[in-house]
């Protein structure tokens, strides 16, 4: 029996005895997305007014139920055309419906059926579950209905079926730590954490898995490109389960070395010219490290404060341009420090920067030098670079005086 098989995941996609009829890059048209909206109620009358609600969204109209009609002729001539039987279309009573009688499958319905039958217990072999998950994550594609998403009627069941899409990773995670399958999961999660970047679950997953997959790097690249995303698109730093993820990383590496020469061939550097820059976890360790060598050393190190900001010192507000001014200050420090330099990102619009072997008045010179490279993008004339040092033994004693109740 010939059977319509409807694909709202990812987009809109409708195949008949086998053979696509609405291929996925159809322009969106009323009459699709009344073809869209029938599909989704499939087994419900729907009242005239409602889809006049649904197609027009208050638009201007002197006969909105002419154009229904209209609409719905369209379609019935659509699917004619491509052999698909016009009484599909149901109607009576000033409703209207798709046929239940029409062999139809759609993959939101299969998705659904999988998470209901997750939620009831599911099956009791973990292989078998796992493979459900997995099912209905790749059912899943883009969302539902990418390209309507905006619409009202689609906005609910958008983010319903997200919901339920994240919890899928949540379920599957503990399947996949009891079976260490990780190679067909981390696909699946690499595309969900580009689909959704901000859903920190999903993130630290991702990380997490990476990691127990023992891919230690591609987890500490991970963690970083999600720090810098968050820093760059919301201003916020790594929460405490993503520091303690990147703790358990980097606390982790258990590799055993065949001997010093080794160990020294994988730390090294690999030609890298110019100042070290790094994010702040790290940099803060490494400070550390050298207030303490300071003690014995007496090298002097300065740490200096960069912010950038708008002319009359406002916050700049996150965005491609500031995108951009940030870019830029990393071209400038590059260009303008030293490789003994170390450098970080401290906040949407802050950098601090540990000078070493530096004095206080040469401190103003390396200043200068970043506002000449920074400037010299005649973009950035609408932003302001302020710098302001401090000696790092400083600190160290105002921090000693601090703990004696000096201050």
């Amino acid at each position: 029996m010939k059977e319509l098989s409807v694909k709202m995941f990812g987009g809109f996609e409708i195949s008949y005895d086998g053979k696509v009829i609405i291929p996925r890059d159809a322009r969106n048209s009323k009459v699709l997305q009344l073809f869209q909206y029938l599909l989704f109620r499939r087994g419900s009358m729907i009242p005239q007014d409602d889809l006049i609600e649904v197609l027009l969204c208050g638009e201007e109209c002197a006969n909105p139920a002419s154009v229904l009609k209209n609409i719905v002729y369209r379609l019935r001539k659509l699917l004619e055309e491509r052999g698909v039987p016009r009484d599909c279309i149901l109607h009576a009573k000033n409703s209207y419906g798709f046929s239940e009688e029409t062999p139809c499958r759609i993959d939101t319905v299969e998705y659904e059926e999988i998470v209901q039958k997750l939620n009831a217990g599911g099956p009791e072999d973990g292989k078998e579950k796992l493979a459900l998950c997995l099912r209905a994550i790749d059912l899943y594609g883009e969302g539902f209905l990418p390209h309507s998403s905006g619409e009202p009627w689609a906005m609910g069941a958008f983010v319903r079926y997200e919901g339920m899409y994240c919890d899928l990773f949540r379920t599957a995670y503990s399947l996949v730590r009891e079976q260490e399958a990780y190679d067909r999961f981390i696909a699946s999660l690499k595309k969900a954490t580009s689909l959704y970047p901000y859903e920190e679950d999903l993130t630290l997953i991702y990380i997490d898995c990476l990691y127990e997959a023992k891919r230690v790097q591609d987890a500490l690249e991970a963690y970083d490109a999600a720090a810098t995303l968050m820093l760059d698109d919301l201003g916020l730093k790594p929460s405490e389960r993503m520091q303690a993820l990147h703790g358990k990383i980097t606390g982790g590496m258990q590799e055993i070395a065949s001997s010093v020469l080794d160990v020294r061939s994988k730390i090294a550097e690999d030609g890298a010219s110019g100042a070290l820059s790094c994010n702040l976890e790290v940099f803060t360790k490494i400070y550390r490290f050298v207030v303490r060598h300071m003690e014995r050393s007496g090298q002097s190190v300065f740490l200096m404060l960069c912010t950038l900001s708008s002319l009359d010192g406002a916050p700049l507000e996150s965005g491609e341009q500031t995108r951009k001014t940030v870019e830029q200050f990393y071209a400038a420090a590059g260009a303008s420090l030293r490789r003994s330099d170390v450098y970080a990102r401290y906040s949407p619009s802050q950098f601090v920067l540990m000078l070493m072997e530096i004095k206080q008045e040469n401190c103003s010179i390396v200043a200068d030098r970043l506002r000449y490279f920074f400037y010299r993008n005649a973009k950035m004339n609408r932003t302001r670079l302020t710098c302001k040092s401090i000696s790092a033994a400083d600190m160290d004693m105002m921090m000693e005086d601090s703990s004696a109740g000096k201050w």
